[in-house]
């Protein structure tokens, strides 16, 4: 049967490698599981955002993710999710549940945020986009938190001269400042949080002019609210959006009682749907996601499959 979920993870990338929110390749992805869901013996519908939903019967547990991708995308991040939903699905027919497909989940999310109607419980397998569990040599990992999230800049001023002629020790260099920020940003980082300076906006940005103006931006992450305060706080920088983390519940736990317990420092669908829990599948080529080289076993999904019908067989009884 797990021969079937990478056939029909071939099919979605087959499609395309990169399915944008709400692009006619986002809207083939969704047509195809939508025939998979009916083959399951679930009844198709979409809601006004263009979730995907195959339901059975009143359908109070789901199980889901997304189908769009980024435009170096690999096979995995986020059909695995769904494709792992409608298998369990198909595996217990007589069950009242849901498979989902949310919308644009890479540029927002998107769908996920605007749900009117909301679930009990929401399950959510993903890909662990890291290397923790190859590290640990462990096929699946239960997440306990989804890290919150505070994004933001840091404007550095000083003053255009000419490269050639302004002393060393006359110079106003913006950019210099800047890069030492950005060792203050890592150093700031310590257990528990993550902090990256991604991008950086030099002015006039030209070869033979000292740099007048910096604009560095900060993504700094904590699954701990107080950590990540703190972290803002000994950064310094303007946060322009935040998210608290967000913890998730024990349905994979209650099923994989050994199985190591990780946070999540992306972002994901089962952050936006109430008690939601999530299981992670080892990333293998180093943790690589978001690129061609992203890769799982057959194997190791082979355990999430089985995993998340074993939840779902408890939810759903």
């Amino acid at each position: 049967m797990t021969a079937r979920v990478m056939e029909r993870l071939d099919a979605i990338y087959a499609i395309a490698q990169h399915r944008a929110g709400y692009s006619p390749e986002e809207d083939a992805a969704h047509e195809l599981a939508a025939g998979w869901m009916r083959e399951a013996g679930l009844e198709v519908s979409w809601d006004e955002a263009g979730t995907l939903f195959g339901r059975r019967g009143a359908a109070r547990v789901w199980a889901g993710s997304h189908l769009d991708s980024v435009p170096t995308g690999g096979k995995f991040d986020g059909p695995l999710g769904v494709v792992a939903a409608v298998e369990a699905a198909d595996r217990l027919r007589d069950r009242p549940l849901a498979a989902v497909a949310f919308r644009a989940e890479e540029t927002g999310p998107m769908s996920s945020k605007r749900l009117v109607e909301k679930p009990d419980a929401y399950l959510e397998v993903h890909i662990e986009q890291g290397p923790v569990l190859e590290q640990l040599g462990e096929p699946l990992g239960v997440v306990t938190a989804i890290a919150g999230q505070a994004r933001g800049l840091r404007v550095f001023e000083g003053r255009a001269d000419h490269a050639g002629t302004t002393p060393m020790d006359a110079r106003a260099d913006a950019l210099v400042e800047a890069a030492r920020f950005v060792l203050h940003v890592r150093e700031c980082a310590r257990a528990g949080t993550v902090a990256t300076v991604g991008a950086i906006e030099c002015e006039p940005n030209a070869t033979n002019v000292v740099p007048q103006r910096v604009t560095v931006s900060v993504d700094a992450r904590s699954a701990d609210a107080r950590k990540l305060d703190r972290l803002i706080e000994e950064i310094g920088f303007d946060v322009s959006w935040r998210t608290d983390p967000v913890p998730m519940g024990d349905a994979f736990a209650a099923v994989l009682p050994d199985a190591p317990r990780l946070v999540s420092g992306a972002g994901h669908d089962a952050m936006f749907a109430p008690n939601a829990s999530m299981l992670f599948v080892r990333s293998l080529n180093g943790g690589v996601s978001h690129h061609p080289d992203e890769l799982s076993s057959e194997a190791d999904i082979a355990l999430a499959v089985d995993a998340l019908t074993a939840a779902l067989d408890r939810l759903t009884r």
